[in-house]
């Protein structure tokens, strides 16, 4: 586990209440109760050397020992889980930004755009157990709306920046 103060922990959800998880080195999303899987805690740090108002955050799994990241590949960006500290990145780890996801508030619900590449965003697969990916704005019927439940609680609560 994350042994910065600061570190916040959450099991992210979309709309239908899946949750993501982890099998192999694919994130995914799905039903806990009924898809066998059990949802994975997500450590939360700010970026501290990018634009606060932006909210930009790191996303740290398995406590923190791999992060998310957004990497190019031939068919564009894709979402792929590094070996990287968490508490690495938020001291002042190298290539950072690709590490990072711009918070986007809709109410109750968050959006999450890769910082390397403005404009899209992570989302949700329309099946369970499938991965979550990247995803333009502009692409119809795309789910990318997730909430924030604090891992140590038992009712959802709303991801405050830190």
């Amino acid at each position: 586990m994350c042994s910065l103060p600061m570190a916040r922990y959450y099991i992210i959800k979309d709309a239908d209440q899946k949750a993501l998880y982890i099998r192999g080195d694919q994130l995914l999303m799905g039903d806990p109760d009924a898809d066998n899987c059990y949802a994975e805690k997500i450590c939360i740090l700010p970026n501290r050397d990018l634009d606060r108002t932006q909210l930009p955050i790191f996303l740290g799994i398995q406590g923190g020992r791999r992060c998310l990241a957004c990497v190019e590949t031939g068919e564009g960006p894709a979402l792929k889980l590094e070996d990287v500290s968490i508490e690495d990145l938020y001291k002042g780890g190298e290539q950072a930004t690709r590490f990072t996801f711009f918070q986007r508030s809709l109410g109750s619900a968050f959006r999450l755009e890769a910082a390397a590449r403005p404009g899209w965003f992570l989302c949700g697969p329309a099946e369970p157990q499938q991965p979550v990916r990247l995803a333009e704005d502009t692409e119809p019927s795309v789910r990318t709306e997730f909430y924030f439940e604090q891992s140590r609680c038992h009712g959802p609560r709303s991801f405050r920046a830190l």
